[in-house]
């Protein structure tokens, strides 16, 4: 079975990056990441994003992007944006808050998911979704999860935060041989109950049973690092993270 490659989701290292984006990836590159997906751009332009990722021989894994950057009168910039660095591949990672108090706000961010999702796929770009917990908390007697699930076109991927979603109360693992192919990106993050602050492998997430289904049946293509609670200087806990997947394997 071939190895997924892991990226880290440069949230997690926010500071540094505004700080130094090159140092910031040559840092991460020797820690053993192989790519990273962004949270924007800054004001870094296209051609010096190429050049850092390049010279630090890292991928763009993804890149996070608001649903307003994938309405209709947006979604072409975006494409144009990201497809200047090389990326091919859009995550929508939260639902602004009038969307989510309602059932009918979760339909009208589905219909601008799928709209997006078809212009998205005649330019050969992917278009995901990324959950936290909140879309596992009952709106209107339905866990809106599900409601997303229904609605959502197939080829919308399902980027799971494992994080997020254990700490929602479902089940990982489960979720994703429920919703087999569709796991193109998914993000490693720690769930303990008890320690907001832990990091991938010193928690309470069944890991093994994780990447086994996406491995398996989830067509994963990257494994995408985020940590965002931090009892470390980022760099200290993101590697902490890096080191503990390759110690389980990975």
């Amino acid at each position: 079975m071939k190895k997924i490659p892991i990226a880290l989701q440069l949230w997690s290292i926010r500071d540094d990056v505004a700080k130094d984006l090159g140092g910031a990836l040559k840092e991460i590159s020797k820690m053993g990441y192989q790519g990273v997906e962004t949270a924007g751009l800054g004001n870094t332009s296209a051609a010096d994003w190429t050049k850092m990722l390049a010279d630090n021989n890292l991928k763009v894994a993804g890149a996070h992007v608001g649903i307003d950057l994938v309405e209709a009168d947006t979604l072409q910039e975006t494409i144009d944006t990201y497809a200047a660095i090389g990326c091919k591949r859009l995550v929508v990672p939260a639902l602004p808050m009038e969307m989510r108090t309602t059932l009918d706000g979760y339909r009208r961010a589905c219909s601008i998911l799928n709209i997006a999702a078809g212009k998205c796929a005649e330019q050969g770009v992917e278009l995901g979704y990324h959950n936290h917990a909140f879309e596992f908390e009952f709106v209107e007697n339905r866990i809106p999860y599900f409601l997303m699930l229904d609605m959502l076109m197939s080829n919308i991927f399902l980027q799971f935060d494992f994080g997020w979603v254990y700490r929602g109360g479902a089940d990982g693992a489960a979720l994703t041989l429920s919703n087999p192919g569709r796991q193109n990106t998914v993000h490693i993050k720690a769930y303990q109950p008890d320690n907001d602050t832990a990091v991938v492998g010193e928690d309470s997430i069944p890991w093994k049973e994780v990447f086994e289904a996406c491995e398996t049946v989830g067509k994963t293509e990257w494994y995408i690092v985020e940590h965002e609670r931090y009892a470390n200087p980022p760099m200290v806990c993101v590697k902490q993270c890096i080191d503990n997947l390759r110690a389980m394997g990975k």
